[in-house]
């Protein structure tokens, strides 16, 4: 890893912190910790960015619950267990993710972006200003309603939930604060910055990037609004189109003080298992086509080679698919040893930790599945120098070809489509390119053949609904590790339309959002709890129930 990580105690404020957490009042410092007043600005920067990607995938073991897990499992990447939507979640679940924002990425936000700006440390603010943007839209992605105006007022414990539009037109401004902060000139320039070595440049590319991604899913409530403003960032031309202008956080192998390797590799190489893959996920890439999906050894790794016919191993075996399950879903296992659970399956845990399909070489850092078949263990692969994949170029194009079908904006649909399939191919192989092995690495004619695959598709569906299923279905599969985006798509077109069911027909409703966190509702008596998974997030206009 090329970078140091700093884990700096900063206690940056003593009474209210956040905006459902409080503290006792008359609490006196901690000597131990920090006070804003000493705490050293530039590795406040370096904290926001860890707060940041923890947000994202939070690596404690005992509570592995970032927005990206979330993201996965309500999408179908990976198997969530429960039976029904509502036994799935209980509201601690997350904790993690909410203090992470309030009490660490939000708070030191708040508290120096005035002091970067007063010193002119533009490039630190403008940096700080794009991550504040980032998590707020994401809180209310996932949450809805949250409240932000009043965190941070001391003398106020009860602080109201804000109007969602509000706030997402607020990360939009500290977006365009953002830019205008990274085109001064600075000076300061950060000691340690994680994602972009201090490249100004970089982070406005990065900053015009979720700009349209936001403005994307605005586009259900102000189509003209969205039309106009992704014309502008396309004849603007700075969207994320290189891999060194990609929005990643990178892993290394180091094992501790802290433990920098992936979340995913650190949780199932070490002592076996502990996620499922999702059988629909893995099915999308093995067997919906008739050519299979090229990046399909890096995203899994098989321990076995063999899908099980033993009852102690497979519960499901021998079993028949629910009837409510079309004939063409995947159900139990695959075959050729991809092992994982279908959706909401919340059978117990049999003896299957060596057995089950592992995250492979991509993003997690783990094995390239090159036919081995054999137990993943903590030297494999990558050794868990993987990367949290938060913003690609095929991402950019995904965006672009949605906003070309669906709002007119500037561009050929099918080319940036078939141009953004081709980029995460290409970016998926070049990731896992030193431990691929040359045996099953995809041939060239292998990948044509998917692109011609995809490209008949796309020319064959005869409407803009079928055509925006094909679109959506190329970015699914693109966004395997990311899902926040995926958690957005799913909700933005409806699609794919052949997601796993639950095992149980009445499993409930689909997570158009999810429930508030304990720490909030049980500290705040501003914000009551939801009383339903069903409540749809304000840029979600789609038809309720449209989603199972």
């Amino acid at each position: 890893m090329k970078n140091k990580l700093f884990y700096i105690p900063l206690t940056l404020i003593i009474f209210m912190v956040g905006s459902c957490t409080f503290f006792d009042l008359e609490l006196t410092k901690d000597p131990n910790e920090l006070a804003p007043e000493n705490a050293n600005p530039d590795y406040v920067l370096n904290q926001m960015q860890i707060d940041f990607k923890d947000f994202l995938n939070n690596p404690d073991p005992s509570n592995w619950n970032g927005v990206n897990k979330f993201g996965m499992e309500a999408t179908r990447m990976i198997n969530v267990w429960g039976g029904t939507y509502e036994n799935a979640y209980t509201p601690t679940e997350f904790d993690a993710v909410w203090t992470l924002a309030y009490e660490g990425l939000l708070m030191d936000a708040h508290t120096f972006i005035p002091v970067y700006e007063a010193n002119e440390w533009y490039l630190h603010s403008g940096i700080a200003k794009v991550l504040q943007a980032y998590v707020l839209a994401t809180l209310v992605d996932f949450f809805g309603d949250v409240p932000f105006a009043e965190s941070f007022d001391a003398s106020n414990l009860n602080p109201v939930a804000d109007n969602q539009s509000t706030i997402y037109n607020l990360a939009i401004t500290y977006l365009d604060e953002a830019i205008a902060d990274l085109q001064k000139e600075s000076k300061a320039v950060p000691s340690n910055d994680l994602f972009y070595n201090g490249d100004a440049s970089k982070w406005i590319t990065l900053a015009n990037t979720l700009k349209l991604k936001l403005y994307l899913n605005l586009r259900l409530i102000d189509k003209t609004n969205s039309t106009n403003q992704i014309n502008a960032l396309i004849a603007l031309n700075n969207f994320i189109d290189e891999p060194d202008e990609e929005f990643l956080f990178r892993y290394s192998t180091t094992e501790v003080n802290p433990d920098s390797r992936n979340p995913h590799f650190i949780y199932n190489y070490l002592n076996g298992a502990n996620d499922y893959m999702s059988n629909y996920f893995m099915w999308t890439l093995y067997g919906e086509k008739n050519n299979i999906d090229p990046r399909i050894r890096y995203y899994f790794y098989r321990q076995t080679l063999t899908s099980s016919t033993n009852f102690q191993e497979l519960p499901c075996y021998g079993t028949t698919a629910p009837n409510h399950y079309s004939p063409e879903m995947p159900y139990c296992t695959l075959s050729d040893g991809y092992w994982g659970r279908d959706h909401l399956d919340d059978d117990g845990i049999p003896p299957d930790t060596r057995r089950r399909t592992l995250y492979g070489i991509y993003p997690a850092g783990g094995n390239f599945d090159n036919n081995n078949g054999i137990s993943g263990n903590s030297g494999d692969g990558l050794q868990g120098a993987g990367i949290e994949v938060i913003m690609t170029q095929s991402f950019v194009k995904f965006m672009l070809a949605e906003a070309s079908l669906t709002l007119g904006t500037t561009g050929d649909t099918k080319t940036w489509l078939m141009e953004a399939v081709q980029n995460s191919i290409e970016t998926v192989m070049d990731f896992g390119s030193a431990q691929a092995d040359p045996l099953y690495i995809p041939t060239n004619a292998m990948i044509t053949a998917y692109l011609d695959e995809v490209s008949t598709l796309y020319d064959n569906a005869t409407n803009e609904q079928e055509r925006l299923e094909v679109i959506t279905k190329e970015y699914y599969i693109a966004l395997f590790g990311n899902g926040v985006e995926a958690y957005n798509l799913v909700r933005r077109t409806t699609f794919p339309s052949n997601l796993q069911p639950a095992l149980l027909e009445a499993a409930g409703n689909f997570c158009r959002s999810f429930i508030y966190p304990a720490i909030c509702v049980n500290l705040n008596s501003s914000i009551h709890q939801k009383t339903t998974f069903a409540t749809q997030v304000f840029w979600d206009t789609n038809a309720a129930g449209i989603i199972q």
